[in-house]
């Protein structure tokens, strides 16, 4: 999958995007004809997914999140509200040509992810074919303690996050300057995990696969299954890989073979 001789995937700009969007396609015969929308990890940015247009194909467009604070928006205050990120994520895909549209989230993406999806239904009456959430409790459980935090949270608890989740190498963790502009972020988007209230909806039309690191230290894959029945009206499916918390990352491989047949039974015609 990971040929070398693969087309590269073309970083595309030229979208008034507001920012809030990275985009990318691997050159090929027409225009993709589906959307993958990737919500990082708390403290992730955009680049995460800059490779998997190449693996995914032409026929799909990677549309990766870029959150104030990081990435290309590094010189902007992080938001700490629910709301104001997917409203701000909403509006940014109001700029796109329509495709079928798969949102991937992971860990927070995930929370982040699934919230977006229903508030696309209510406000732009825009159906998500389906939802891939990695990484993430259900969404009716309550927030794990570690993920209680707000605006006065220490850093030394941060950092207890950080080793817990084995996020970061050893040259970023004990650099003190990258820390300093990191974590006031992932201390932001902790507090939007941890003030976030999930309300009871009616179920999501939409298929949905969960994946779950068999070695992640925070989300077990007890956790991660029981969505309630009544989430969404598809399919249900638990796929386990190998790796940590940060899995789709460690081990891409699997996860975007998975990842490509999912692409291809959600947004089938």
């Amino acid at each position: 999958m990971y040929d070398s001789a693969s087309p590269q995937a073309v970083l595309d700009d030229h979208s008034p995007a507001g920012g809030w969007l990275r985009r990318w396609r691997t050159p090929g015969d027409g225009p993709p004809r589906r959307r993958l929308l990737c919500l990082p990890p708390a403290g992730g940015a955009a680049h995460l997914y800059a490779d998997w247009a190449r693996v995914l194909g032409h026929t799909t467009e990677v549309a990766a999140v870029e959150l104030p604070g990081r990435g290309a928006r590094g010189g902007e205050p992080p938001l700490n509200r629910m709301a104001d990120i997917v409203t701000g994520v909403e509006s940014a895909l109001d700029t796109l040509p329509e495709l079928p549209l798969v949102v991937f989230g992971h860990s927070m993406g995930a929370v982040v992810g699934w919230e977006l999806c229903r508030s696309l239904r209510h406000r732009r009456d825009v159906l998500v074919r389906g939802m891939v959430a990695a990484a993430t409790p259900a969404p009716h459980l309550p927030p794990p303690r570690r993920w209680q935090a707000g605006s006065d949270t220490r850093d030394e608890d941060l950092l207890r996050l950080l080793d817990h989740s084995q996020s970061l190498p050893p040259e970023l963790r004990g650099n003190a300057e990258f820390l300093r502009l990191y974590l006031p972020v992932l201390r932001a988007d902790v507090e939007v995990l941890a003030r976030h209230r999930p309300r009871r909806e009616r179920p999501m039309p939409c298929a949905l696969s969960i994946y779950v690191g068999a070695g992640d230290p925070l989300v077990t894959e007890q956790d991660a299954w029981p969505w309630a029945p009544g989430e969404v009206s598809g399919e249900r499916a638990l796929h386990v890989f190998p790796g940590g918390h940060f899995f789709p990352h460690e081990h891409p491989g699997p996860v975007l073979r998975r990842l490509a047949r999912d692409l291809d039974t959600m947004t089938a015609p």
